[in-house]
């Protein structure tokens, strides 16, 4: 799920990419180019649709960020896959005219790459589900997030994010924390790891604190 230079790749059980690693300091245009595609990953997450569209028309919220900057990326920003089984595994997608289900699989990677320089790709994986009904007789879905890695804060700037963004990504880090914790009680450095990746999501409002180089960096 991170920026990548170089390109690191983790497979999971379940046959699809899972996350890229990123090592040293990032440059400013690599964070900026980072949070745009992360605006990306997070409209999809967070996208609630009538029962029947397809995830063809849903496919632009994960390009709208970088279109803003005149970036985009040549791959698709989504797959069905399954355990053990093919890595792209239809027939859903986002690049594909068959309507969402309940109980599907897809992949959400939205990305970005310059050539000769870095690559940037952000993954998950969401369960297709019925959203809350607030009407009746109108069925809407949702995704649900099997992904539990956390966005690396280093990658991310945040003046770039809106209110809503900043929130889902603090829910996002608290949720991984919450359940990977348990998993990671006997290894100290793996644990240390995680709460350092989870850590706190700064703001742009708040009380600060002075940081690293003079920069304020302000709290939730």
């Amino acid at each position: 799920m991170e920026l990548a230079i170089p390109l690191v790749q983790v497979r999971s059980f379940i046959q699809t990419p899972l996350v890229h690693l990123h090592f040293g300091t990032p440059t400013q245009e690599q964070k900026d180019a980072f949070t745009r595609v992360l605006q990306g990953h997070i409209a999809i997450d967070s996208a609630i649709f009538p029962s029947g569209v397809t995830g063809i028309k849903l496919d632009a919220l994960a390009r709208n960020a970088l279109w803003q900057d005149q970036m985009d990326y040549g791959h698709g920003t989504g797959h069905g896959f399954g355990s053990f089984l093919n890595v792209h595994e239809g027939p859903h997608g986002f690049s594909s005219d068959v309507p969402l289900k309940p109980g599907m699989v897809i992949t959400n990677e939205p990305g970005y790459y310059k050539e000769g320089a870095f690559g940037i790709r952000i993954e998950s994986a969401l369960l297709v589900v019925e959203a809350e009904q607030k009407e009746e007789g109108k069925q809407f879905l949702a995704f649900e997030r099997f992904t539990q890695v956390p966005i690396t804060s280093k990658l991310v700037n945040y003046a770039m994010l809106t209110r809503k963004e900043r929130k889902w990504l603090k829910s996002h880090n608290t949720t991984c924390l919450e359940k990977l914790s348990p998993l990671l009680d006997g290894d100290k450095r793996a644990l240390r790891w995680l709460k350092r990746e989870c850590g706190a999501t700064p703001t742009l409002f708040g009380k600060g604190r002075m940081g690293v180089g003079g920069v304020e960096i302000i709290w939730d």
